[in-house]
């Protein structure tokens, strides 16, 4: 029988750009949003003034899934961006000088500069994700340059450089290093390195530096030769930081994806656990609980698989928590609650259950109003012969506020409830029916 092979989606490079596009930015010069700033937000220089930002976004976003082609992405878009007049050479007011001034707007090699250079970018985080996650097994970089007529001597000098993947150098010699730069990162372990040593080289080249002037804010950058201004970061770390820091867009994102994502301790890690805490911490103990809405985690990539071999599919890996169930998961008048120490490592322990059971009482669910699956996330208790146990509904309809008080509705997973249960009750098959891990 013949293998047939399904392209997989860049996973890495989406949500990097997605990151991205949680905050369009319309801007006018190039210069408005600089070097890291574009980790954080998707801009186009000179859309300012036009409906465009998001038609230009949605149209990279949809090309990098699809794995479409430049021209592609360009025959799509152009018709709307010629309705919308973003299109040609056009007089527009400058807004730093208050002058007219002529400026390229929409054009076929714009289209080209604008997908090369978002695709490079994101491509470029979704490698550094994977550097990060490897970085035990695979500490070292390696520069790797298209050694042509029409790479730059500087991008040349650095081809084979092998440094640590820590190493200062990268902060701002990491591909892309400018319009059209076509050099990568390699990951490289230790035998990789003692194998290629040879043709490798362990010292940065010396390069010269030159003084440069933002024009639109004045500061003035010394950057390497052979680094294009705007160039002068590490693109893929600012754009797999810009992931790290929105857990809530778990919530939108496809349950493969997020799945993927969460399982890397790096992104919902020691940072995230330490700002729930504190949240909890500000929360559990007030009078009243209010409608906010919190990112905590997501299902894992073998929990979302053991689904789908039982025909579930959720339309979301996120796991949210209410602050009203917060806040009831620690009232005093409730019995065989989990300890409030445990219940501060939520993320931590979301991430290492030491078991995911499905709940199977259908008349009990019916009785008790729920809907759809529940899971039960259960974990050891130090010090109790109990476990301590948290519902979590699949693909639950909720309203809320985001830490930003923005009102949103979403579907996610989200807890319900919480307690402590006996060993026994959880292992009754005619309940409960194990999907990961071990009781």
């Amino acid at each position: 029988m013949p293998i047939r092979l399904e392209p997989l989606a860049p996973l890495d490079a989406i949500a990097a750009l997605e990151a991205r596009g949680r905050r369009l930015d319309p801007s006018f010069h190039w210069q408005d949003l600089y070097a890291q700033d574009h980790g954080r937000a998707f801009t186009v220089a000179k859309s300012a003034g036009f409906d465009i930002l998001g038609d230009i976004y949605a149209g990279l976003e949809q090309a990098l899934k699809e794995g479409k082609t430049v021209r592609q992405f360009a025959d799509e878009l152009t018709p709307l961006l010629q309705a919308k007049g973003w299109w040609g050479r056009q007089a527009l007011q400058d807004p730093q000088t208050g002058l007219p001034t002529t400026v390229q707007l929409g054009s076929p090699r714009r289209l080209r500069l604008i997908f090369d250079v978002n695709m490079r970018v994101s491509y470029a985080a979704g490698h550094w994700a994977s550097f990060e996650r490897n970085k035990a097994s695979r500490p070292f970089l390696r520069y790797v340059a298209i050694m042509d007529e029409a790479t730059r001597p500087t991008h040349a000098l650095h081809h084979n450089l092998v440094l640590p993947i820590d190493h200062p150098h990268w902060a701002v010699w990491s591909p892309p290093c400018g319009w059209n730069c076509r050099c990568t990162l390699q990951s490289l372990s230790q035998a990789d390195v003692d194998r290629l040593r040879p043709m490798l080289q362990f010292e940065p080249p010396t390069i010269e530096t030159q003084p440069w002037t933002n024009k639109v804010t004045g500061e003035v950058r010394h950057i390497p030769e052979g680094i294009d201004p705007g160039w002068d970061y590490n693109p893929g770390k600012a754009g797999w930081r810009a992931v790290l820091d929105t857990p809530d867009r778990l919530i939108d994102a496809p349950a493969e994806l997020s799945a993927a994502l969460a399982a890397d301790p790096r992104w919902l890690g020691a940072g995230f656990d330490r700002a729930f805490a504190e949240w909890f911490d500000a929360t559990s103990v007030r009078r009243r609980a209010s409608r906010q809405l919190l990112t905590v985690g997501a299902l894992q990539p073998e929990t979302l698989e053991a689904l789908k071999q039982r025909e579930i599919y959720p339309l979301s890996s996120a796991i949210v928590l209410r602050q009203q169930t917060s806040f009831h998961l620690v009232r005093p008048a409730k019995e065989a609650s989990i300890p409030i120490d445990l219940l501060r490592r939520l993320p931590a322990l979301l991430r290492t259950p030491s078991a995911v059971l499905r709940e199977i009482r259908r008349d009990s669910l019916q009785r008790r109003g729920r809907q759809g699956e529940v899971l039960i996330y259960v974990f050891e208790v130090p010090g109790d012969s109990r476990l301590a146990k948290l519902a979590v509904q699949i693909d639950y309809v909720t309203k809320g506020l985001t830490a930003d008080r923005e009102r949103v509705g979403v579907v996610a997973n989200s807890v319900l409830s919480g307690g402590l249960v006996s060993r026994a009750d959880l292992s009754n098959a005619g309940f409960y029916e194990l999907v990961s891990g071990m009781l």
